[in-house]
């Protein structure tokens, strides 16, 4: 019997497993991924080029995704409406080839989104590798849903965002 301590934590968004291994997704989800990727890398400035476009550390659309689902915790970033940057930690996965997350119903992030849906997120592995993410995000329709209680003890809710990604910086790791 497996304490509930031991349970791996419930994924964020509502999908199969299978939606979140790149290697079940359709070739076409792969290519879309690909070609933002390879779109990203050519257009990227002087700085981003010099620190992600390695060639033995590029990933493919596959081991990229494979790398930012295996990481559990991501930053997200959004603008408030005076401007002003706004950042916290999400749990966000490509399912199916597309990137989905959560946030609190009351979260000031969601108001952020109501006036400027761009978003960007990062995340990084051991070695170096690191992945930067962005989009822009909208709220699933019908996706607010209970979740486990906060620090205060009261119910909260959250509300599923799919983000429409525009570009993506990624590296695997240093090799040992």
């Amino acid at each position: 019997m497996t304490d509930s301590h031991d349970a791996a934590p419930a994924s964020p968004v509502a999908a199969p497993p299978d939606d979140r291994d790149p290697a079940t997704w359709p070739a076409a989800a792969l290519d879309a991924l690909q070609a933002i990727i390879d779109r990203s890398r050519v257009s990227a400035g002087a700085a981003v080029r010099d620190t992600f476009d390695r060639s033995e550390r590029q990933l493919s659309a596959a081991e990229f995704a494979a790398f930012w689902n295996a990481t559990r915790m991501k930053a997200m970033a959004t603008v408030g409406d005076e401007s002003a940057p706004h950042i916290a930690p999400v749990h966000a996965e490509f399912v199916a080839g597309r990137l989905r997350t959560t946030i609190y119903e009351n979260a000031l992030r969601r108001r952020d989104l109501r006036h400027n849906p761009q978003v960007a997120l990062t995340t990084w592995g051991a070695h170096g590798a690191a992945a930067i993410v962005y989009g822009s995000a909208r709220e699933v329709p019908g996706s607010l849903r209970d979740t486990r209680p906060g620090a205060s003890g009261r119910p909260r809710r959250t509300v599923t965002l799919e983000i429409d990604v525009t570009r993506i910086y990624a590296m695997g790791p240093r090799e040992s």
